[in-house]
């Protein structure tokens, strides 16, 4: 019996430490699954309602320092153009570098001879091009 009331001493004590589990997983039961609350997917901003058109498709100057003024237009577009002047640097300059409304209107000075491509761009991506040219004359006829 002595035997008995040691291993049930044994038993006790153990089974206080935590060893008792009465099988299988023990412990409380798992929480509730929480799923994360999707954030909205943002919407795309409207295209415009048609294409980036500018007042001219070309210039010709025959002096430098001579200026024309040229106006970009988008129906229902409210946002900003920009001309990429890097191609014209030594042939002409554009100002403003970027324009926020629309109809925007566009300064181009001749600074030398020579012709390029003045590209006009709004925030869609979409593309006006201008062709440059600037012939320079010296000297006077007779």
């Amino acid at each position: 019996m002595r035997r008995l009331s040691v291993i049930g001493s044994v038993l006790a004590l153990a089974c206080a430490s935590g060893g008792c589990g009465g099988g299988g997983g023990g412990g409380s039961p798992p929480s509730a699954f929480v799923a994360p609350t999707p954030s909205p997917t943002p919407s795309p901003a409207p295209t415009p309602g048609g294409a980036l058109t500018l007042s001219q498709s070309a210039l010709a100057f025959t002096a430098a320092g001579q200026t024309a003024t040229v106006t970009a237009n988008e129906p229902a577009y409210a946002g900003l153009v920009a001309p990429d002047a890097s191609g014209c640097t030594a042939v002409a300059s554009v100002t403003p570098a970027l324009a926020a409304a629309v109809p925007a209107t566009f300064t181009i000075t001749a600074r030398s001879a020579g012709a390029c491509s003045l590209p006009f761009y709004d925030s869609y991506g979409q593309r006006a091009s201008l062709a440059v040219g600037v012939t320079i004359t010296q000297g006077a006829l007779q």
